[in-house]
């Protein structure tokens, strides 16, 4: 029987107290169960991976087994990509057969080599949300490989053991520069007002408004970048600043944001471990602290997953030289942004002409999915968190918490529309549960480094087909919206006009955030895919012609949604579908107390009708069928929580049009964990 999401949650705390404590007596500590009882913010930005490249393989996340994956043209999943006029490909392993050091196919995964990754090409890949064009818009089918666990077993042990997010998405899509401007103050400055707009990588210099920094220095927060200022790879964003740049010697500015570790052992992530240790047992470090890798360790592409993990590893261990400190810190990792590398998720993106989300006219993003693993107590236990962030979520957490801490510390820069579509990352931790200590993690003695990773050859796929996800699933933290959509109606005009009209709500007691709906034409038309942001308690409406110059009846569209949400309409609005009607809605049943989803069945033609209800997934019973007079309606519920976890996928379709389906799939949420689908 499935575990109830309670259930599932105390399952999660228990198991992950393997290798820690869950008290605070016990780890020395005197806590609030509160955000306060974090003492230190660490982020370490690494480069360059997209989620599906380092992630898609992993159990329990939105990877290559994602069943609510888009459509792309010719009908084909969005797994299935375009290589050339006559042929396609899916995303393929670098090392297809976990092959061990020193071979071929492991050299290959380790140094896979970078991909251009401009605007230009950003956005080509984008398709402006249809995600059809990776190969072409990067000039090589490298652009589908991807790593797998035994590759990358650190990365994949931090997943196991804390918490990763899979609707982590970088800020612009774009380079490097740019999502690191966004990361450390929250914008690019489209309008050019100060110094941007630094839209694509290498324009990043001149700039004047106020960073986060700034704002941490004016709140009185302390915070240092740890960094070998002669060795950073041109990745300590805060130097693409004039009042950096410029800072006078001595300054707060330049001490702390331009400074460089002392030199212990001459290698710069040695230094950087060694300075972090030494602030740590002397009680000198920083409330937050940002830490900037050498190339060699940043994970580049032409570095390596092994240096980076070992560069993580060795961070963690500096903060572990007090287990005081360890056990009150949350360290961050992510990514700036995805280099060239695949991913699978339309990111969401602002409706047009939403302020300080364009330039020239163009999305600024969001932009590729990209991981994010939190690391600390109240994150730990291999939990999955699914709601939408990008890298001004981190700047909102640090908001959030020197809030709390009594120190408020505000980014002025981030856009409206981007407070309202990303999280904080509050909802990534439990406060009040924390797991303490350090878990057995891998080894990562064993370097590379880049003198073995030059120039690489292009290298071709060794199969092509879907690739395979860790079997199972991991605990999932609740999500603060509860998005729906329906086909609402049909409307008829003179001169052939014919429209479809879809509803989107985020609806019920769960939805305190608004939800980022994509609408997408499957067939029959061009054009989109549409962008919608959605109010809690709110909802909104649009329509797309399926009559004269657009199809002429036929519609097939699709609406996506947070956490795989996805809902698929197809039908003829010439055909005898026009006259049923299938509402989704979630409600209590009456009987069990359970949150369900409900299905009411309308048929408004003058013969009966029969509904087919039937599961795709999660549920092993069915199909049922409902038999609806002419001018009858009827309802009926699906109780997926004490079943399923919260999780459903049916498919709705009549006898009377054969033309005529709906998909209504996704998952319940309650305000409480649960577990992943």
């Amino acid at each position: 029987m499935a575990l109830s999401a309670s259930a599932a949650a105390s399952a999660a705390v228990a198991g992950s107290a393997a290798g820690g404590t869950a008290t605070a007596a016990a780890a020395g500590l005197s806590t609030t169960g509160t955000i306060t009882d974090a003492q230190h913010i660490v982020i370490l930005m690494q480069e360059n991976r997209s989620f599906d490249h380092y992630f898609g393989t992993l159990k329990g996340v939105r990877g290559f087994a994602d069943r609510s994956a888009i459509q792309i043209a010719g009908g084909y999943s969005v797994f299935n990509q375009p290589n050339g006029l006559f042929s396609r490909q899916y995303p393929w392993a670098f090392n297809p057969g976990g092959s061990g050091p020193g071979s071929t196919a492991e050299t290959r995964a380790q140094c896979n080599g970078d991909l251009s990754h401009a605007w230009s090409d950003q956005h080509k890949a984008w398709n402006g949300g249809k995600m059809d064009s990776w190969v072409s818009a990067k000039g090589t089918v490298r652009t589908l490989g991807y790593l797998q666990r035994s590759d990358i077993p650190f990365h994949y042990a931090l997943a196991d053991n804390w918490t990763i997010c899979d609707a982590y998405f970088c800020s612009v899509l774009s380079a490097t520069g740019p999502n690191r401007t966004y990361h450390w103050s929250g914008m690019i400055d489209p309008s050019g007002s100060a110094g941007g707009p630094a839209y694509d990588g290498g324009d990043e210099k001149g700039l004047h408004w106020q960073t986060y920094a700034e704002a941490l220095e004016n709140a009185g927060v302390s915070w240092k970048v740890y960094q070998n200022a002669s060795d950073n790879f041109g990745d300590n964003a805060l130097a693409y600043f004039n009042q950096f740049s410029g800072a006078p010697a001595g300054s707060a500015l330049a001490v702390k944001g331009m400074g460089s570790v002392p030199k212990v052992t001459g290698r710069t992530p040695d230094d950087i471990a060694a300075a972090i240790k030494a602030d740590v047992l002397g009680g000198t470090l920083p409330q937050v602290s940002w830490i900037v890798a050498d190339q060699q360790s940043s994970e580049h592409p032409y570095a390596t997953p092994e240096d980076g993990a070992h560069f993580v590893h060795m961070v963690m261990d500096a903060l572990n030289a007090d287990a005081g400190v360890f056990n009150s810190t949350i360290l961050l990792i992510n990514y700036d942004e995805n280099d060239g590398f695949f991913d699978h998720v339309p990111p969401p993106t602002a409706p047009a002409g939403t302020p300080g989300e364009f330039y020239n006219g163009t999305n600024i993003g969001l932009g590729f999915r990209v991981p994010l693993i939190a690391i600390s107590p109240w994150s730990r236990g291999g939990w999955v968190n699914s709601e939408v962030f990008d890298h001004t979520s981190v700047l909102r957490f640090l908001e959030t918490w020197t809030a709390a801490m009594g120190t408020p510390a505000r980014c002025v820069n981030i856009s409206d529309w981007r407070r309202k579509v990303c999280g904080d990352l509050t909802g990534v931790f439990d406060f009040a549960n924390p797991v303490y200590g350090m878990p057995s993690l891998p080894d990562t003695s064993q370097t590379i480094g880049l003198s073995t990773c030059g120039p690489q050859l292009n290298p071709s796929p060794g199969n092509n087909a879907l690739p395979a996800q860790e079997p199972g699933t991991r605990p999932a933290r609740a999500l603060p919206y509860q998005p729906n959509a329906n086909l609402d109606h049909l409307e008829f005009g003179s001169g052939g006009v014919m429209k479809v009209w879809l509803k989107m709500a985020n609806e019920g007691a769960a939805a305190v955030n608004p939800a980022h709906f994509a609408a997408y034409a499957n067939a029959y038309r061009s054009g989109g895919p549409w962008q919608y942001t959605v109010d809690p308690g709110g909802n909104q409406s649009d329509f797309f012609n399926c009559g004269t110059n657009f199809g002429n009846g036929p519609y097939d569209l699709s609406v996506t949604g947070p956490n795989r949400f996805l809902r698929r309409f197809k039908g003829d609005a010439t055909k005898p579908g026009k006259s049923v009607t299938v509402t989704a809605s979630y409600a209590n049943a009456s009987d069990t107390g359970q949150p369900a989803i409900w299905f009411k069945l309308d048929n408004a033609g003058s013969a009966p009708v029969t509904f087919t209800i039937a599961p795709n997934a999660y549920r092993t019973d069915g199909p049922w069928a409902y038999t609806v007079p002419a001018g009858g309606s009827t309802s009926d519920y699906f109780n997926a929580v004490a079943y399923n976890n919260g999780w459903y996928d049916f498919t709705v379709t009549v006898d009377s049009d054969p033309s005529w389906s709906q998909r209504f799939s996704g998952h319940l949420e309650t305000g409480s964990p649960s577990i992943s689908g």
